[in-house]
């Protein structure tokens, strides 16, 4: 097991293994067997980026039971997913800002997301683990407004992609079994979201399988799994935390 982060350090990106209250530093690609320099720095005061830049950052709705049954939706026979553009990725601690001349809702999303590690398209189940770096804790932030706002389309990317709407990290948990773990949200410290990944309706493995059938997935694209209830609308101000334990607690401030 390992924990993979990405810092800004001597003025360059680097990767490297958080171990405690230290970062041990590599060199090279994270998909391409990294190697240790020796080099270590403290955590606290570390400056951190997004594990990973996504070239393709997906997100599924109505994932969850408890969430399909408070809202009366469906049982879908597939993921539903959308798409997230990358630009909208941030980092841990980065603030998330309204964008200008938006005066509408900002709502959070606590999500587990899954991290691919190697190309990935028409993998059978008991495969994707293979392909698979690890899990990560994900801010699936929506800006609700502009979602209905044509009758005959849904505007899922528009809504969700702002500058900002996508925070990831800290790390990249790998070894992990993702379906024994929980996904708390809290906002200054007030727990809002409590779920376990179990209540999932497909589950992280079972997603990746199912849409490599229809998407190439490549090394660095996130999955984020989808949510359960307790979203709530942010107000300016506030603290944001994702937890998942075993995996990390993801931080961002809301400035509105």
């Amino acid at each position: 097991m390992a924990n993979w982060v990405r810092v800004r350090h001597d003025g360059a990106p680097r990767i490297g293994q958080r171990r405690g209250d230290t970062i041990e530093l590599f060199e090279g690609d994270l998909f391409d067997a990294p190697r240790a320099t020796g080099e270590r720095i403290g955590v606290e005061g570390a400056t951190w980026l997004p594990p990973v830049h996504p070239r393709q950052f997906l997100g599924l709705w109505n994932n969850f039971h408890e969430r399909r049954l408070a809202d009366g939706l469906f049982v879908p026979r597939s993921p539903l997913y959308f798409a997230k553009l990358p630009g909208c990725v941030a980092a841990h601690g980065e603030p998330v800002r309204r964008p200008p001349g938006f005066t509408g809702a900002v709502k959070l999303e606590a999500e587990l997301g899954i991290v691919i590690g190697r190309p990935c398209f028409q993998v059978k189940l008991d495969e994707v683990d293979h392909h698979i770096l690890g899990y990560t804790c994900v801010n699936d932030l929506t800006a609700p407004g502009p979602l209905f706002e044509e009758s005959g389309f849904v505007h899922w990317t528009r809504a969700k992609s702002f500058p900002g709407f996508g925070p990831l990290g800290p790390g990249i948990e790998t070894g992990v079994d993702p379906d024994s773990l929980s996904v708390r949200a809290r906002v200054d410290g007030r727990l809002v979201q409590d779920y376990p990944v179990s209540d999932m309706i497909f589950g992280p493995r079972e997603i990746v399988s199912l849409i490599s059938r229809e998407v190439q997935l490549l090394p660095g694209d996130v999955i984020a799994c989808g949510t359960s209830t307790g979203a709530c609308t942010l107000a300016a101000g506030e603290r944001v935390s994702v937890e998942i334990e075993g995996v990390g607690v993801l931080e961002n401030p809301f400035l509105g």
